[in-house]
């Protein structure tokens, strides 16, 4: 048997962790489901006893090797492990275990164990049988209680070692005894926090995978949702100035009331974790807009919401929604916070990489997408009705003249122009050289002719900034396909090409257009 003092040295991490035959453990939650066999540095599966504010230990005995609890499984294990002989005496501990009892005990090693945690003995005894003939008895998990006045009450739970021996496991309950000693509902409540675990775990790979903010968004609001077993989860990011939904659905949105700050502004304002059990609650954050009323109307009766920022910068807001009443317990803000603070970090880097992109695929004189974006809108597009192409007439002549300074200011120009011709639902960029091309959302050959038309006319207006005797116009070509069949969006981009050159050879300052048939 090893001495105390052999716990304090350097664990191994190749050491075999494989065990005797006929050992059994009363106190494991779940088995490891790997093969047993040499491995390195096991890893326990661990989950939360919420309530005593300690783990319970969730692997078997057969993860130690006979009684050496120098392994470093024992020393992973976030609960006391001792090994007693059948008189009681203490043969063996853990790290855990010297912590919480060698400053009231100066020697444990040799101690017996109703000694050392102050129990009773005929109490210890009915807790911690080993039966004489070799077999294993499972003894139900116990609480002990100290006789001392105010000391820690301990869950203690043992198995049969085929040497003879015992290990017992002696966990913290002292926490959980106030609440009434519901293990029931202990273990039911561990379950959940091991579910939290696995998917905070989770959300760290997933989010990290995430190619866009609003992917980000939505795997946010998802684990969000099935950490609390809410109904209902919303993500809300800074985007152009307002919060935008970037994943989830927010319940109050159809009952918001207009006079009301948009979602999530207040939370961010905040600059904390709001939770709200009651709709009434919801008044002393968000005052004289009614929004009680909201959530009972949305049929809401409680949420967790917090800000996401990155070193004090604002990115958004992540929340959870109840339809029932619920109280949030002290891992709910811890936990809503990891997330939030995992989802930051992801956010940031996303948007740097979409500000480098963006730069990137952004004409450095105009500021219009260049023709790698276009070309790239045009790939993610399942269908396009029409595409304009558009060629300046007399541009060579100021370019060759005036100079590239005055040429790039008049390309320039062009850009603006046509930004105030076309609509939000369609698209310009330049495409190369005098060039610019364009997807017009249209329904009809009228309407998509409408459009060219107008930037055609922006065009021909002079150009304050050109000597008199220099115009600058533009030739336009649209292509247009209203089939009900799916048309290849490049085959359109050539055809309105060939309109263009129509509408040049005619003299320029037209607009002509090409319809697939």
């Amino acid at each position: 048997m090893t001495s105390g003092r052999h716990l304090r040295e350097p664990l191994t991490p190749n050491r075999d962790t494989r065990t005797s035959a006929g050992v059994h453990s009363n106190f494991a939650i779940m088995e490891r489901a790997t093969p047993r066999r040499a491995r390195p540095s096991p890893v326990p599966k661990l989950t939360s006893l919420m309530g005593t504010g300690m783990l319970l230990l969730c692997i078997s005995t057969r993860e130690l090797r006979g009684s050496q609890l120098r392994d470093p499984i024992a020393h992973l294990a976030p609960c006391g492990l001792i090994e007693v002989s059948g008189a009681g005496i203490i043969l063996d501990a853990n790290e855990v275990f010297y912590r919480w009892f060698s400053p009231t005990q100066p020697t444990i090693i040799g101690s017996s164990l109703e000694e050392v945690l102050g129990t009773a003995g005929a109490e210890l005894a009915a807790s911690l049988v080993l039966s004489s003939d070799g077999t294993t008895e499972l003894i139900p998990t116990v609480i002990l209680q100290p006789t001392a006045i105010n000391a820690r009450s301990f869950i203690a739970a043992s198995n049969k070692l085929d040497n003879g021996n015992a290990v017992v496991a002696i966990v913290d309950a002292s926490r959980h005894q106030g609440s009434g000693g519901d293990f029931e509902r202990a273990h039911l409540a561990s379950l959940r926090e091991s579910e939290r675990l696995q998917l905070l775990l989770a959300a760290s790979v997933n989010f990290g995978n995430a190619s866009n903010a609003r992917e980000l968004g939505e795997l946010l609001a998802d684990t969000a949702r099935r950490s609390f077993r809410a109904d209902f989860a919303s993500v809300h990011v800074i985007d152009g100035g307002s919060f935008v939904l970037y994943g989830g659905s927010n319940p109050l949105a159809a009952h918001w009331p207009a006079q009301a700050p948009v979602a999530g502004a207040r939370t961010m304002q905040l600059g904390k974790i709001l939770t709200i059990t009651d709709p009434r609650d919801a008044e002393v954050y968000l005052p004289h807009v009614g929004i009680a009323a909201v959530m009972e109307s949305s049929d809401v009766h409680s949420i967790i919401v917090a800000p996401i920022t990155d070193h004090d910068t604002p990115i958004g807001t992540v929340a959870c929604y109840f339809s029932h009443r619920r109280t949030f317990d002290e891992q709910a803000e811890p936990l809503i916070r990891a997330l939030t603070q995992q989802s930051a970090q992801v956010f940031r880097r996303l948007r740097l990489e979409e500000t480098i992109l963006r730069s990137a695929m952004l004409d450095d004189i105009t500021g219009l997408p260049n023709r790698r974006l276009f070309e790239q809108q045009l790939v993610e597009l399942s269908r396009t009705t029409a595409v304009m192409f558009l060629d300046l007439d007399g541009f060579k002549t100021v370019n060759d003249s005036l100079g590239h300074a005055t040429g790039d200011h008049v390309l320039a120009l062009v850009a603006e122009r046509l930004r105030g011709i076309f609509r939000r639902t369609d698209s310009v960029a330049r495409y190369g050289g005098d060039e610019f091309v364009a997807i017009i959302d249209a329904t009809n050959p009228e309407e998509a002719m409408a459009v060219a038309e107008r930037a055609r006319a922006a065009i021909a207006e002079p150009f304050s900034e050109l000597p008199t005797n220099y115009r600058v116009t533009a030739s336009i070509g649209v292509a247009l396909d209203f089939r009900k069949l799916p048309s290849s969006i490049e085959s359109l981009v050539r055809l309105a090409d060939k309109a263009m050159y129509d509408a040049k050879a005619q003299g320029g300052n037209k607009t002509e257009y090409k319809q697939l048939s």
